[in-house]
């Protein structure tokens, strides 16, 4: 297949011996945000931390504003667009899950931070003054560390870098709670990132609780008490997100997308996107590319 939008890697993008990168947003830098402006994926984390700037954040077909004191969110395979409006300033931070997941980390896997992977929750944060100057502090360490590379700079990355999730996920509950949007349990984002990981295996709702290792009435509870919706239209959602992708930025036809994607029917992908997405597969590309160009432009 050929694609129309890009694939950044870790294997390209971060840094191999740390698998942890932090640019400012100055061109010629190689800076996502300065300098790729074009719809684009990548496979790991990253947070942006805009300080001045404004114009729009498009993730997953979704524009948010950009504005100074606010962090965005990208997991891994969201497409996303930045349209800065003018000069921005700030940070980009990548990094993979197994830097997140050392030995010493109080996070134990991604799920327990709900800014990413969250279907209820928006991909991003706007800061208070005082948050972000905590923020800002302990990211300019980073990047004084990362750059500096004296000896042992890596596990003072990561100190730093724990510190700063620790006080964000704080920062961002606190948020929730004061919005009154609720809390998503660990088991909820634990299944949310493994549907995001094993959607093309077509697994059954059955299947993800037991690898959960919790009953399928449990994880039912779990996930319309949270989310006001059922596992199993969070799987289709996932699929009809990927289906999405490949229709806006690639030039496959609906076929290659239907096998792509483990359906063995072109009829009833069709009929299933159009079921889940409120249009055709075709009418979705059309609608979607000039959405993304009107942003080009």
């Amino acid at each position: 297949m050929t694609e129309t939008h890009t694939m950044h890697t870790a294997e390209e993008m971060i840094d191999s011996s740390a698998n942890f990168e932090i640019w400012p947003f100055t061109e010629g830098t190689g800076c996502p945000v300065s300098d790729i402006r074009e719809p684009h994926l990548h496979d790991y984390f990253a947070i942006q931390f805009v300080t001045e700037g404004k114009g729009v954040h498009v993730i997953d077909f979704q524009p948010y504003e950009i504005a100074a004191n606010s962090l965005y969110f990208v997991s891994p395979h969201q497409l996303h667009l930045w349209r800065p409006e003018g000069g921005l300033k700030g940070y980009v931070m990548a990094f993979t899950e197994y830097f997140l997941r050392s030995p010493e980390s109080p996070v134990v896997n991604m799920a327990d931070l709900e800014f990413f992977y969250s279907t209820a929750h928006l991909p991003l944060f706007h800061a208070s003054t005082d948050q972000a100057a905590t923020l800002l502090d302990l990211m300019e360490k980073m990047r004084t560390e990362f750059d500096e590379r004296n000896e042992g700079f890596v596990s003072v990355l990561r100190a730093f870098f724990h510190i700063f999730m620790v006080n964000l996920q704080r920062m961002y509950s606190e948020e929730l709670r004061a919005e009154s949007t609720g809390v998503e349990p660990d088991l909820v984002r634990r299944f949310k990132k493994m549907v995001a990981e094993k959607y093309l295996l077509q697994m059954s709702v059955q299947e993800y609780a037991d690898a959960l290792g919790v009953s399928v009435s449990r994880l039912n509870s779990a996930v319309k008490e949270a989310t006001r919706t059922t596992p199993g239209q969070i799987v289709r959602s996932e699929v009809v997100m990927a289906a999405k992708r490949m229709l806006a930025h690639s030039d496959m036809n609906v076929s290659e997308i239907c096998f792509e994607l483990s359906f063995d029917d072109p009829s009833y992908f069709g009929r299933f996107f159009k079921r889940e997405a409120g249009v055709t597969p075709s009418n979705f590309r059309e609608q979607m590319r000039e959405k993304y160009h009107s942003f080009a432009r």
